[in-house]
């Protein structure tokens, strides 16, 4: 593993109160090292080859050399900039992505504060102290990125699986769509189906379910000639009663009204 330094070319606090009057963003440009920064307060965006994303003093930001960046103001950060064209660290910041989510807020605030204090030195011993620093910072922005990365790709198999749930919810409104019966299905917990079905649909599996089956059974009572107990039984509902209870609750008339006044209109 070959580590090549970075080549620092600044590091230090930007306030676009001070550097940029009577504008809302900063002028588009692009960029011509890796510039790193951490936000010190809410407000405005980044804008990072078309991908944005909100300032916040959780979100850490990292440019590459070459990419297109603006900032919609105000905008408050510590920031270093730093040149490095080969090497693990920068194939390492390369995979990194442009916005980084990060939970130890202190530990970098604490890691900028103390590189904006070595770097203003003119001790020998303080450029070491920068150069340790700054790998320091590197290694726990890889860290991160690296978490935010299983999170997105944890997120993508969540939301592959509630996909494929919900099809077969839809395809079988009579089949047993319970929540343990469905996350046996899907090899997942109970809570885990539940807590990743709600998420991703906003809907309780329960009320999800109901609305699909009172979907299927509107279809029914205008295409075919069945008899409500038939379909109640074809649509999953426990009992005719329960079915014109759960019809009614939701459409707030009875399934016969409902087929009669469809065929009303159609009759008119």
């Amino acid at each position: 593993m070959r580590i090549v330094l970075p080549q620092i070319v600044s590091i230090g606090i930007y306030n676009s109160q001070t550097a940029v009057k009577n504008r809302a963003v900063t002028k588009e440009r692009a960029t011509g090292m890796f510039e790193i920064e951490l936000p010190m307060e809410e407000g405005g965006a980044s804008f990072i080859d078309g991908a944005e994303a909100p300032v916040s003093p959780m979100r850490m930001i990292c440019a590459k050399a070459g990419q297109i960046r603006k900032t919609k103001l105000p905008f408050k950060c510590y920031y270093i900039h730093m040149i490095l064209h080969e090497g693990y660290l920068y194939d390492a910041l390369m995979q990194t992505p442009s916005f980084i989510e990060i939970t130890d807020r202190e530990k970098y605030l604490s890691l900028f504060q103390r590189l904006c204090r070595y770097y203003e030195s003119d001790l020998e011993e303080d450029t070491v102290m920068v150069e340790g620093l700054v790998l320091e910072l590197l290694h726990a922005l890889y860290r991160d990125a690296v978490k935010q990365q299983r999170r997105t790709e944890e997120a993508q198999g969540q939301a592959k699986i509630i996909d494929e749930a919900v099809r077969y919810i839809t395809a079988n409104p009579a089949a047993d769509l319970s929540l343990a019966a469905l996350a046996r299905r899907f090899n997942l917990g109970t809570y885990y189906f539940h807590h990743c079905f709600k998420r991703y649909t906003g809907l309780t599996l329960r009320v999800f379910v109901e609305e699909q089956r009172i979907k299927r059974a509107a279809t029914l009572l205008l295409t075919t000639g069945d008899t409500l107990t038939k379909i109640a039984a074809d649509c999953g509902f426990s009992s005719q009663s329960y079915f014109n209870y759960a019809f009614k609750r939701k459409k707030g008339i009875t399934p016969r009204q409902f087929a009669k006044a469809i065929a009303e209109k159609y009759e008119k």
